[in-house]
């Protein structure tokens, strides 16, 4: 398909082409096409995503995981993590869904949408690593991402190592250093979903080339093949909560399914403590002060 479109105007096109008072015709080979892609994501909700990982292999996602511990105890200690809640696997279900929202309407508003779920590998230490992309937009590598409104705040700029929190950079890296679908260029950017409110933003991000990838899958590989979990350094520290003295988790600890397991030890081995303020949930390592909120036993 040839288009003169950019993905610079991607969500400009998508507004107008959801415009109400602008007749359009869908086309409906592509709207059926779009629509099966969207049943089996319903039926992969279902699906045991709780399966031991094998030596070996990894995933594209796992190299964005900042924490080296964390890949430790997905290997050796799998019986440790947290299983996925039903709400958890209906949050990964309708960002699925979104995603194919934009890339359909992508090509249904004239841009060019390629390669959807092309899969890309490579080997490291005799590691196979592989994933699969989102798609490629208009010639460029694209990774589509739902988020909370605040999210989409947060990343209004851009993401680059300073807000990073889930190593999204890492992994599409990892896709333009060792894909070998066409593109022009080395473009790469995310796609944001503001899964609020309803809007959706490009912003193109650096490109770091393939040697930083294969030292970042070098250093989980050699980590996951330590000993012992107190070998491998964490990825995360416990910082201030206020002026409490109270030391909690960082936002990309706080995800974590082993965090339980990993810091089993704190607030005097006693473990984390969770207490909810505002209707979240906050991982405390560290009570000096005991917070005049609701403490959550047995918080996942």
């Amino acid at each position: 398909m040839t288009t003169s479109k950019t993905i610079q105007t991607l969500s400009e096109d998508i507004y107008t082409l959801l415009d109400s008072s602008l007749e359009h015709h869908p086309n409906p080979d592509l709207a059926a096409d779009y629509a099966m892609r969207v049943g089996g994501e319903f039926a992969k909700a279902t699906l045991l995503r709780d399966k031991p990982r094998k030596m070996g292999r990894l995933w594209a996602s796992d190299i964005g995981k900042w924490c080296l511990r964390q890949a430790w105890y997905k290997f050796n200690k799998p019986l440790c993590e947290a299983p996925l809640t039903g709400n958890t696997k209906f949050k990964f279900l309708y960002g699925n869904i979104l995603e194919e929202a934009v890339l359909y309407f992508a090509e249904e508003a004239g841009h060019e949408v390629r390669d959807q779920q092309a899969r890309v590998e490579t080997t490291v230490k005799d590691w196979e690593v592989t994933g699969k992309i989102d798609a490629v937009i208009d010639n460029v590598l694209v990774d589509v991402k739902s988020t909370s409104s605040y999210g989409y705040v947060r990343y209004a700029d851009g993401i680059d190592a300073t807000n990073d929190s889930f190593g999204y950079l890492q992994q599409l890296g990892f896709y333009q250093a060792f894909g070998d679908f066409q593109r022009t260029g080395d473009e790469q950017g995310f796609v944001w979903i503001d899964k609020q409110n309803g809007h959706i933003r490009y912003n193109s991000c650096p490109v770091e080339g393939a040697q930083p990838i294969i030292e970042r899958i070098t250093d989980i590989i050699s980590a996951v093949e330590e000993q012992s979990a107190g070998l491998v350094p964490r990825g995360f520290s416990p910082k201030p909560y206020g002026k409490s003295g109270n030391m909690s988790l960082p936002v990309g600890c706080s995800y974590c399914s082993f965090k339980k397991e990993c810091w089993k030890q704190s607030n005097g081995g006693k473990g984390l403590r969770t207490f909810l303020y505002s209707g979240k949930p906050v991982d405390f390592t560290e009570v000096t002060r005991e917070p005049k909120v609701l403490e959550l036993h047995n918080a996942d």
